[in-house]
């Protein structure tokens, strides 16, 4: 990672880490939680008002570390919390999509912005 991208993801960390006591607010207004303590220290609530999740039937009202296991070459990843709070909150994608390949397979799988499969 580059440095440049690092900072920038430290600045992210901050921003959603000093936003939490509002999303747990929120949540707890809404009644999709009853007590604050339902969202785990290390996760990082759902946004309400901008998570496509508040709006459908809704799998979870947090983000968290989900490990799996790749589709084309077998190993184990992660995908970070993080990372799904981009995906979900701000490129809008449905809260039912679930991470199949590995960094490495979804690089080799997309060539100049366009997939191979």
């Amino acid at each position: 990672m580059k440095k440049a991208d690092h900072q920038l993801s430290k600045l992210r960390l901050r921003k959603v880490l000093d936003d939490r006591p509002r999303r747990i607010r929120m949540l707890l207004e809404r009644g999709l939680i009853q007590n604050a303590s339902e969202i785990p220290d290390d996760a990082i609530p759902i946004d309400p008002e901008v998570s496509t999740q508040a709006t459908l039937c809704i799998p979870a009202v947090c983000y968290q570390d989900i490990t799996f296991v790749c589709t084309d070459c077998g190993r184990p990843d992660f995908w970070s919390a993080g990372s799904q709070q981009h995906y979900f909150e701000f490129s809008k994608a449905s809260p039912y999509s679930r991470p199949k390949l590995c960094y490495d397979c979804r690089q080799r799988n997309w060539q100049g912005g366009q997939a191979l499969k």
